[in-house]
């Protein structure tokens, strides 16, 4: 009854009777489907929790009755008018009478209007984004999200390098959840299922709905909470992946871990992925994206470097060293170790922040990772994006504490419009390289990037700031 005091059997049966109109089993003219979207603040399990407020949804764009869907952003939520209307023909596909077909034709339908309007002026180089119907990876994706109860794992493989308590780990777990399609309930004597017409890359993601799914693990920056990340952690998951966020056991006044130790925690847990009963069925252990902020993305690196199931990388603000964190035993440059090895750098997405100060000092921050990123031929087949932003180092996670503000400088720009460009393009990088469609990796760039401009052109926030690194 949390959502708006609906019950399951409510509904159920608004789901029966949406698929049995659409086949001309009831005369009415009209019905309206007992389901009704409303945004519902969910309390967090953990005190330290700083995810955003947000029912357990990924697809926050779900239309109401009378066309209005509420989009969530990550600053909070506005009602915005649906162009697409619910039209029953009997003679439609089926693919057109499913819920989640409904959700993925206003994606689409999105991606185009959002990108036809960008106009003359437009950000990065002042070209217009392309209008081609493809899947819009700056909105929320097609999947619910279902957040599984925190989980603990010790890395048994890193004795001795950690003992006891500092090689325990806690972990949240976001796992999507396919809607319900209503066409199966009543399925038409010699049609086939959507499921079983896939023609093409993109219609296979339109209608893929079921595991193992890609994983993804977010690796946190130096005494940052794992959960910090939830907001990019549940876009990701709306677009069909496994995500993992975890917080090793560390603190200020002793105790920390060195880089080869967490690299190898990491390594670690990307095995007990696939172990685990809970989080093992719809995980696939062979499609694995690491995404890094801070010190998280220098481990991350390092990892990616030597693993094998690692297909994908995206770096949020990453450093290599500073005076607090200098290179030495057990801190390593995972700089040096990308331009040893470029035939090992996974095809990389890099967003950093230009006010990042002594937390991403010039010489160590974004700009060196993307230089040193492979490109052509050595990138194996995806060149390396790069982004700059007014943000600070503290503006990609949900909500930075006050020693945090006091010890890294603030950024220009608002920090919900931060977290919504990385959000999307780590979904675009991830789609890119571990499910690619038809379109060209400069289309879905373009595609997203068109997609942002206009969104937060809606939201009055100037979006001046980003950059494409070259």
């Amino acid at each position: 009854r949390a959502r708006g005091g609906h019950t399951p059997s409510h509904h159920m049966s608004g789901l029966v009777a949406h698929a049995a109109r659409a086949r001309g089993l009831t005369p009415r003219s009209r019905v309206r489907s007992s389901r009704r979207h409303h945004c519902a603040v969910r309390a967090s399990s953990s005190p330290s929790s700083s995810a955003p407020s947000s029912r357990e949804v990924g697809r926050d764009d779900a239309a109401d009755d009378d066309g209005v869907a509420l989009t969530r952003f990550d600053g909070g939520a506005r009602a915005s008018t649906s162009d697409v209307s619910e039209d029953t023909d009997a003679n439609e596909s089926l693919a057109m009478h499913s819920l989640r077909g409904a959700v993925h034709r206003r994606a689409v339908l999105a991606s185009v209007v959002l990108a036809s309007g960008v106009g003359d002026g437009a950000w990065l180089g002042e070209r217009q984004a392309s209008a081609s119907a493809g899947p819009d990876y700056a909105l929320p994706g097609p999947y619910r999200v279902r957040a599984l109860p925190q989980l603990e794992h010790t890395c048994s493989k890193c004795f001795p390098m950690c003992v006891g308590l500092s090689c325990l780990s806690r972990i949240r777990v976001f796992v999507p959840k396919a809607d319900v399609e209503p066409d199966a309930l009543f399925p038409v004597i010699g049609k086939k299922t959507p499921s079983t017409t896939r023609t093409s890359a993109s219609e296979a993601l339109r209608y893929a709905s079921e595991p193992p799914y890609p994983v993804a693990i977010i690796t946190p920056g130096f005494l940052i909470d794992g959960e910090s990340y939830s907001s990019i952690a549940r876009r990701l998951c709306s677009w069909g992946y496994v995500v993992v966020m975890y917080t090793k056991t560390e603190s200020v006044a002793g105790g920390t871990l060195d880089d080869e130790v967490s690299a190898a925690i990491l390594g670690d847990l990307i095995s007990w992925v696939d172990s685990d009963v809970t989080i093992g069925p719809y995980a696939n252990p062979d499609q694995v994206y690491l995404i890094g902020h801070s010190r998280g993305g220098k481990i991350s690196m390092l990892q990616a470097l030597r693993d094998e199931r690692v297909k994908a990388i995206a770096l949020l603000d990453p450093v290599d060293n500073t005076v607090y964190a200098p290179l030495g035993p057990g801190f390593p440059s995972a700089l040096a170790a990308m331009k040893a090895n470029p035939a090992r750098v996974p095809p990389l997405v890099v967003v950093g922040g230009v006010y990042g100060g002594e937390c991403a000092p010039s010489g160590s921050n974004y700009e060196e990772f993307f230089a040193a990123a492979p490109h052509g031929v050595a990138a194996k087949g995806h060149d390396a994006w790069g982004f700059s932003c007014g943000a600070g180092h503290f503006d990609f996670i949900d909500e930075a504490t006050f020693v945090q503000k006091v010890i890294c400088p603030d950024g220009s720009m608002d920090p919900s419009v931060t977290r919504d460009l990385c959000a999307a393009l780590v979904v675009a990088h991830g789609e890119r390289v571990l499910r690619p469609d038809e379109s060209s990796d400069a289309e879905t760039l373009e595609r997203t990037l068109g997609s942002l401009r206009s969104q937060f052109t809606d939201r009055g926030v100037a979006f001046d700031s980003v950059h494409k690194l070259k």
